[in-house]
């Protein structure tokens, strides 16, 4: 790694300097003491500060000649990832945190790696990036062996990979500071609009890609040949439907089958054969008909980018990227951080994934849930709670905001604490000022029905709680209360256990405040 050019401290650093954030937001005036190639020394009328120089631009006669830090790092994992989202991440990272930007390169690395070279408006190198596409199980190798300085994963980490992670000293890769959620990806399994079919289950759907089911009326449909439309082994998105619908099922997708080169491809293939049957990224849907999933008790989830943030669509899935307790290069923290900004969510939507921005939906739009509530609820008994939770809801709005706790723990799962700062901040927002917001939790039907209710009451509190710790002064913009429903209002199947763990969630909805007798 290229070193920071560095100065000892003279008696010329004691003039004035204006120190400036590289967003241009910040400005800080004051004497310059020092510069040891990384840190600023900086006398202002209140204190002494201590300022990193890779965040910073200097201005005065008393600067250093040149206070680019240069980092070279590499990540490596999801193909996914790889090759979708970092390019642009990378680029964005120097037009929005780089005072000193100039361009990108890309140049074509050894063993199939990329390598981009973040340049300066002068044309020297600030940053120099190595991305390794290949999958998931490599990267967080490359990064227990310490050949990466960031891993891409379309999955959680194994508990044998974090133990060994722990084992080596590298600490709790799941961990909130070292697991970091970038955004949400969902399959859609997709039919022509011809097709009179709108709805399968997931075990139906692996059957016919693995040619167990050949006709569309064994689907319910006409008495017509099931065409399979799929991308090649080496697509992202061929990898992504694999993980989420075949591999679960023990399934492999049949040889008679119809390739396509791209998604976009495939969709206008499936679209344009009232017997085709396919699979595209949320975003590539174009003109197909995208069927909802039908869970073993009958529920159905449709495919949309609220039902995929609040991973109530079995087919969603969690991209990642982890570190280690080691400490990064400066713009590999730099872009990590940015990543995880508001700034990055639009390209996360760009490159194709959603992202984990917060979405709004009245409850005209949540009918599925009220109707899947009351036939749920066969025991005339819980129709009174059924009715008062509707009644609490009927004019409110939900958030896309979900929480959720890690299996058979009281402890928020690794999206979760990340939400609470980004619902945080979004309270905090004057289009927020002066409204109720209620957290209302539910859990899964196994148990005790009292004790549930109960278990969905703490549960939203304790959200609450973590909310005032994240922001104490939202007490005084916002009203908030925790309501619990237990397992009335079920949005998968307790019969199975993707089900239950979507059944157990404290979701976010938002009223004006109403006087109420």
């Amino acid at each position: 790694m290229k070193e920071a050019f560095a100065f000892m401290a003279t008696s010329s650093f004691a003039q004035k300097v204006t120190l400036t954030d590289l967003t241009g937001d910040v400005s800080i005036q004051g004497e310059l003491l020092n510069f040891d190639g990384s840190h600023y020394m900086l006398r202002t009328f209140l204190r002494d500060l201590r300022l990193d120089a890779s965040l910073m631009r200097c201005e005065g006669v008393a600067c250093p000649a040149d206070t680019i830090e240069v980092s070279e790092f590499r990540i490596s994992g999801s193909k996914t990832l790889g090759e979708k989202l970092i390019p642009n991440l990378i680029n964005a990272y120097g037009v929005n945190r780089l005072g000193t930007f100039g361009s990108v390169s890309r140049t074509q690395g050894q063993n199939g790696s990329v390598n981009y070279e973040v340049l300066s408006t002068s044309g020297d190198m600030i940053a120099g990036v190595d991305v390794a596409a290949s999958n998931t199980t490599d990267g967080l190798s490359d990064l227990l062996q310490g050949n990466t300085a960031i891993a891409l994963a379309s999955r959680p980490a194994r508990n044998r990979e974090t133990r060994a992670f722990q084992e080596a000293g590298f600490g709790n890769i799941r961990a909130t500071e070292n697991e970091h959620i970038v955004a949400l990806d969902g399959i859609l399994l997709i039919t022509s609009p011809d097709n009179p079919v709108r709805a399968i289950t997931q075990q139906n759907a692996a059957l016919a890609f693995a040619g167990r089911i050949t006709n569309w009326s064994e689907l319910g449909g006409p008495n017509q040949p099931i065409n399979i439309y799929v991308r090649d082994d080496n697509s992202g998105t061929r990898e992504v439907f694999d993980n989420l619908l075949m591999r679960p099922a023990g399934l492999q997708v049949s040889n008679n089958v119809r390739l396509a080169s791209s998604d976009e491809a495939l969709s206008q293939m499936v679209t344009n054969d009232p017997n085709g049957l396919g699979f595209t990224n949320f975003t590539n849907g174009s003109d197909a008909s995208a069927l909802a999933i039908e869970g073993v008790c009958g529920l159905q989830t449709p495919p949309n980018a609220f039902t995929i943030k609040t991973e109530e669509y079995p087919l969603t899935r969690l991209l990642y990227m982890y570190k280690s307790d080691q400490a990064l290069p400066v713009h590999a923290k730099g872009l990590l951080d940015f990543t995880m900004s508001d700034t990055a969510q639009d390209l996360i939507s760009e490159a194709g994934f959603i992202n984990q921005s917060i979405r709004k939906t009245s409850i005209d739009n949540q009918g599925l849930r009220v109707a899947s509530a009351v036939v749920a609820n066969r025991d005339f008994e819980t129709f009174p709670q059924l009715q008062e939770m509707i009644q609490q809801l009927i004019s409110s709005e939900r958030l896309s905001t979900t929480f959720r706790f890690e299996t058979g723990s009281s402890r928020l799962d690794a999206r979760a604490k990340d939400d609470i700062v980004r619902l945080a901040q979004l309270l905090s927002t004057d289009a927020y000022r002066n409204k109720e917001v209620v957290f209302v939790g539910f859990t899964d039907s196994i148990g005790n029905p009292e004790l549930n209710r109960e278990l969905s009451e703490s549960r939203a509190q304790q959200v609450v709680d973590e909310l005032l710790q994240e922001n104490a002064n939202l007490q005084s913009r916002v009203a908030l209360r925790a309501i619990g429903y237990g397992e009335i209002s079920p949005l998968g199947c307790n019969e199975t256990n993707t089900g239950r763990r979507i059944n157990r969630r404290v979701e976010v909805w938002v009223r004006d405040i109403l006087a109420r007798n």
